[in-house]
C-alpha cells in the first residue's frame, strides 16, 4: 500500500507542483526528456539528451562545429561498427538528482552495444525495454556549467555473420533512448528506481542496486 501511494504522488507531480501553495508538503520533483528529442523540466531539475551527428557511413562527424542531435539514421551492413553515443546532461542549477535511461531496442542479437556497465546499472528489463540508473547522484545546483554524464554506450556493432537475406528480412529497426531524473531530497534510491520503472515498463521486476 505504501508503494502505491508513492507512485501516485509521482504520477500527479505536475498537478501538485502547480498547486504548491495548497499542498506544500509534497516535495518530489521530476524531469523527463522525450525519446532523444526534447527536454522537460519539473521544478528545479532540467535534463537534456543528445548524441553526435553521424555521416552516411555511420561515423560521428568530428571537428569544429560538430553537432549534437536528437536523432540519426543509419545504413548497416555485416561487420560494421556504427557510432551512437546517447548522452544525458544535467543542466546547471538543477537540484541533486538520480538519473535514469530507458533503452528500447528493436535490434536483434546480431547487433551489440558497448554498454558502460560501471556507470550505468541495469535495474529492470522487459519486452525489449531496459531501464538503467546512473551509478552516482548528480548535483548541478551550484555548478557553473552543465554536467554531462558518460554515454550509456558509444557504438553499435553489426555481426559479421549477418547475411544479405537477414538484412532484407530485418528491414528498418529502431534503437531509442529516453532520459528521466528524480530529485534525491527525501527520496531513496529504491523509490527513485521504482518511479523510473513505473514510468517506462510498469510491472517489470526491479533489480535494486544502491545509487551512491
Amino acid at each position: 500500500m505504501i508503494k502505491s501511494k508513492k507512485l501516485v504522488a509521482v504520477g500527479l507531480i505536475l498537478i501538485v507542483m502547480a498547486m504548491l501553495t495548497v499542498s506544500p508538503t509534497i516535495s518530489w520533483l521530476s524531469s523527463k526528456s522525450d525519446t532523444v528529442v526534447n527536454t522537460f523540466a519539473g521544478g528545479a531539475i532540467s535534463i537534456r539528451l543528445d548524441e553526435a551527428l553521424v555521416g552516411t557511413d555511420g561515423k560521428a562527424i568530428k571537428g569544429d562545429g560538430a553537432k549534437r542531435v536528437t536523432s540519426n539514421s543509419y545504413k548497416y551492413m555485416a561487420g560494421a561498427t556504427l557510432d551512437k553515443d546517447p548522452t544525458p546532461t544535467v543542466l546547471k542549477g538543477s537540484e541533486e538528482c538520480y538519473v535514469f535511461l530507458c533503452v528500447e531496442n528493436e535490434l536483434t542479437e546480431m547487433f551489440t552495444m558497448n554498454y558502460a556497465t560501471e556507470s550505468w546499472l541495469k535495474v529492470a528489463e522487459k519486452d525489449g525495454k531496459a531501464v538503467y540508473a546512473y551509478s552516482t547522484k548528480i548535483n548541478a545546483l551550484e555548478s557553473d556549467e552543465d554536467i554531462k554524464l558518460e554515454p550509456i554506450f558509444t557504438t553499435v556493432t553489426v555481426s559479421k555473420d549477418l547475411t544479405a537475406e537477414e538484412i532484407s528480412n530485418l528491414g528498418e529497426r529502431k534503437l531509442s533512448v529516453t532520459a528521466y531524473a528524480v530529485q534525491t531530497d527525501s527520496v531513496s534510491s529504491k523509490d527513485a528506481i521504482d518511479s523510473a520503472i513505473a514510468e517506462f515498463i510498469p510491472g517489470a521486476s526491479a533489480t535494486y542496486q544502491e545509487i551512491d
